[in-house]
């Protein structure tokens, strides 16, 4: 198993997207945690800081499904290129702001929601794409995990990086780097071609149609439905911790940004090193308990972490933490798209990025406002316990789900060898 971990590398459209993507999501970690320090230390909200979160994510309930549907029968490579460039221009436009002392909440409010428009559409095309890089389809878990160390590689660097910056600099140089690491993954997406899909979708079939048609396959699929059903739950509470870590940097440790740079680096670490597990060692077949396992190690390192007042054994939590929730969102990731058909792969990786970037900040919001009223231990508390009781109920499942996926396992086998 430890020899396929870098299989997708050896396609040379992916290395090169890789190499790009690597700098652009750096960039992108840096520009997180940065709105999230800008926004908190102007207003002490957690009510804003929810709603900022809401804001950027809120959109892809508007546009995910219908850009899942369109995507499928259009130039996905095109379309990933102009949402970078519509990237690029948000990160620009804050920064030019801040430079020049204009900068109000309104300006952040409804940035945030335009880079969710963005990010809606992004996101699935993102997913969907990978297995169009690779020469092989039995490359895509490579690709997927792969995707995800880079992702969690610079969600450790990214956010150690902004801390200092904003430290010594201010918010407005953050954007400023965002900007510029844009422009690799743009120059490599103009390089690389993606192979022909193996797409069934009728071209004369509405986009309504084709959503109707996905939600309909997505619920009489027994091991699908299980699995959109569990992470429903674990997308919506689990995200929390984008709004609950900068009022812990602030008010429960007594630090700066630095202090929020290193937690998130450290929850990095955890991710980055739960997406090479996850990548190395975890079979098909091993998918769906390893998901279970980890959702449950992500939501009990949580509720420590929820108790401690010691700055640096919440540094040593946030690894577990990153490591659990990251990681059940990879194999998650893989586990819908090597067990869904090949025609509804693009539209089922827009139920996922709905079910967990979608309903995350839906979530992260009313997490915000729970804390306008009650102390942040209890609001992690209470959203990690309803994971583990999810997680359970999902448990008793897995016999099931394990029977029914045994027959698309063993297909997947068959390309393997």
């Amino acid at each position: 198993m430890v020899f396929h971990t870098f299989d997708a590398l050896k396609s040379r459209n992916f290395s090169i997207y890789m190499a790009g993507q690597s700098v652009a999501l750096t960039g992108m970690w840096v520009q997180k945690l940065a709105t999230s320090w800008l926004v908190y230390r102007i207003t002490e909200s957690p009510f804003l800081l929810g709603l900022v979160e809401l804001l950027s994510n809120a959109p892809i309930f508007i546009v995910g499904l219908l850009a899942g549907a369109w995507l499928e029968k259009h130039d996905i490579r095109k379309l990933i290129i102009g949402t970078q460039i519509l990237t690029l221009t948000h990160a620009f436009v804050m920064a030019v702001l801040l430079f020049t002392n204009t900068m109000q909440m309104w300006h952040i409010l409804f940035l945030s929601f335009y880079l969710g428009v963005v990010f809606a559409i992004d996101m699935p095309a993102r997913q969907a794409s990978l297995i169009l890089m690779v020469n092989k389809n039995s490359d895509l878990k490579s690709a997927i995990a792969l995707h995800s160390i880079v992702f969690n590689l610079s969600r450790l660097i990214g956010p150690t990086i902004a801390g200092f910056i904003i430290h010594l600099t201010g918010e407005a140089w953050c954007f400023t780097i965002t900007a510029v690491s844009y422009i690799p993954v743009i120059i490599a997406l103009c390089i690389i071609k993606f192979k022909p899909r193996e797409n069934n979708v009728s071209k004369k079939q509405s986009i309504v149609q084709d959503i109707i048609e996905v939600v309909k396959y997505s619920k009489n699929v027994y091991y699908m439905r299980a699995m959109f059903a569990f992470f429903i739950v674990v997308g919506f509470f689990s995200y929390s911790y984008s709004v609950m870590l900068p009022i812990y940097a602030k008010d429960v440790l007594h630090g700066n940004s630095q202090v929020l740079g290193f937690l998130q680096g450290f929850y990095g670490m955890g991710a980055m090193i739960g997406a090479f597990v996850v990548a190395t060692f975890i079979t098909m077949r091993m998918l769906s308990k390893t998901i279970f396992i980890l959702v449950l190690l992500h939501s009990v390192s949580m509720i420590i972490f929820a108790l401690s007042t010691n700055y640096y054994f919440s540094l040593v939590m946030m690894i577990p933490a990153g490591f659990g929730l990251v990681s059940s969102l990879i194999a998650t990731n893989i586990y819908l798209q090597s067990a869904a058909r090949s025609d509804m792969r693009g539209r089922v990786a827009s139920l996922y990025s709905i079910g967990t970037y979608g309903l995350g900040p839906l979530g992260a919001f009313l997490a915000g406002i729970m804390t306008e009223h009650f102390a942040p231990q209890i609001t992690v508390i209470v959203w990690c316990s309803i994971m583990i009781l999810s997680a359970i109920v999902f448990g008793f499942k897995l016999k099931r789900v394990n029977k029914e996926l045994e027959p698309v396992w063993q297909e997947f086998e068959k390309k393997l060898s």
